[in-house]
């Protein structure tokens, strides 16, 4: 049984140290979780420290969403309490042509990627929102920073 785990916490919980203690008795319920996508690799391994701190040892797969369509996850982001990445939007946004959108966030995505994996996550989980491409690119690219 996996659950859903919010890096920066769930927008609803009334603090971090509730939100933790929330998340650590589902996962302790589960046998995996798996986040809501985060932009940065620091939001994940706090809230990794922060679960271990509890106690929880359960197993978090991050989740990765490529920022291929900036004005849909920037909504998304809102929903979520999600941190959003203006910077990497607007390089996104600028680009002519949809073949360079897709190089720009799978190469964005495969650094993260990269950063999780070399830090030991157990897994990795892709938003892909119905685009298997975005995964094809992501995983090429990844291939070659390895």
């Amino acid at each position: 049984m996996g659950v859903a785990a919010h890096p920066e916490c769930h927008p609803r919980s009334p603090d971090r140290g509730s939100d933790r203690r929330h998340l650590a008795a589902k996962l302790d319920a589960a046998d995996f979780g798996i986040t809501q996508f985060f932009f940065d690799a620091h939001d994940y391994f706090a809230m990794v420290d922060e679960l271990g701190e509890l106690g929880c040892e359960t197993p978090v797969l991050p989740g990765i969403m490529p920022l291929l369509n900036p004005t849909a996850i920037r909504r998304f982001a809102g929903i979520a309490g999600a941190t959003f990445p203006d910077a990497l939007a607007e390089k996104v946004e600028a680009a002519e042509a949809p073949e360079q959108r897709m190089a720009i966030a799978a190469d964005a995505a495969a650094g993260l990627c990269a950063e999780l994996l070399e830090r030991g996550v157990p897994g990795l989980h892709l938003y892909c929102m119905n685009r298997s491409d975005v995964v094809d690119e992501v995983l090429s690219r990844l291939a070659q920073l390895s």
